[in-house]
């Protein structure tokens, strides 16, 4: 029985609350129906007597002992009170990071900056933040290559992503099947409930013989979640201009795979998307909710007890009733 963060761990003596109030009934019927006396044979004999205020104060021992008896019930339900507890669940989240490092990554349009410098300061500072998440890194170009498999050493994951430099890696190019096929592999043998990539590029699939959509459709298939992210400077957002990134792609493969599409054109965008996909990933999770309950009949046990001893100690001495 809970009440606003409030329960009886054993309601079942609540019950006993009806026969407590059917005592306190009698109680009060059989104080008015038989006041105490002594016999006089005339009431000239006692010409000013007034009632003392031990008469007038003796109706307080039937609402003492109904008190008193219903705080001992309520201590026999065992009261508890609750105090919620919301916890989000983090545990099994398996992410693969997917950089492009083409030469294009190169290009100083992002502030001044290099796409490739400002990705490798946002994929630090999120290793740097994440918490209970496995992380894999997985580098493309004109080909792929696992930088990183599934780990919880983030430290070492940095370490191996900080001196990226663009074009030097592997074969230039823009092979985006590839690098998210390679993405999915790392992914293929997880038994995280929750399994994403998060791939990155600035450019157009031009390499690579394996096709977005066709990797895409792996990971339909193996049930790993796809996000996309379009690096595109600011300068390159004008109207009835073609962007460098294939926008609609990166639509199409994040769609199939319950992801979406983000498209970046600074750091600070850049590093607030992947905040945003970690934070739906925990939403995705769940969130466990629970209560923690602590006994408080001593709260009820003891003031009953003690109220319950007054009133017999004041019914057998100060309001004691003649015969």
């Amino acid at each position: 029985m809970t009440i606003a963060g409030w329960r009886f761990r054993d309601p079942e003596p609540l019950l006993l609350l009806a026969l407590v109030l059917a005592i306190a009934i009698l109680a009060v019927a059989r104080e008015r129906g038989r006041p105490g006396g002594l016999l006089f044979s005339s009431l000239s004999l006692l010409p000013n007597v007034r009632a003392s205020w031990r008469v007038r104060l003796r109706w307080l021992l039937v609402p003492l002992r109904v008190l008193a008896a219903t705080l001992l019930v309520l201590a026999l339900a065992r009261p508890q009170v609750g105090q919620a507890a919301i916890e989000t669940v983090t545990q099994g989240i398996d992410i693969v990071l997917a950089i492009d490092t083409s030469s294009s990554m190169g290009g100083t349009d992002f502030g001044g900056r290099s796409k490739m410098d400002v990705t490798k300061k946002v994929v630090v500072e999120f290793l740097a933040g994440v918490k209970d998440h496995r992380i894999g890194v997985v580098v493309f170009s004109g080909e792929a290559l696992v930088l990183s498999p599934l780990t919880l050493d983030y430290g070492a994951a940095t370490k191996l992503v900080a001196p990226l430099q663009e074009g030097k890696l592997l074969r230039d190019g823009t092979a985006i099947g590839t690098g998210l096929a390679a993405s999915v592999n790392v992914l293929r043998e997880s038994q995280a409930p929750s399994r994403v990539i998060v791939l990155l590029t600035d450019g157009e699939n031009n390499s690579g013989q394996i096709q977005p959509l066709d990797a895409a459709n792996i990971a339909r298939l193996l049930g790993i979640r796809v996000y996309t992210i379009g690096a595109v400077p600011s300068a390159a957002v004008r109207p009835g201009g073609s962007l460098p990134v294939d926008e609609q792609l990166m639509r199409r493969i994040a769609e199939m795979n319950g992801g979406q599409y983000f498209r970046v054109t600074d750091e600070t965008a850049m590093a607030e998307v992947y905040r945003q996909i970690e934070q739906l990933e925990k939403t995705r999770v769940g969130v466990r909710r629970s209560t923690e309950y602590s006994d408080i009949y001593v709260l009820f046990l003891v003031p009953g007890a003690v109220l319950l001893i007054l009133e017999m100690l004041a019914g057998a001495t100060v309001f004691r009733r003649a015969p």
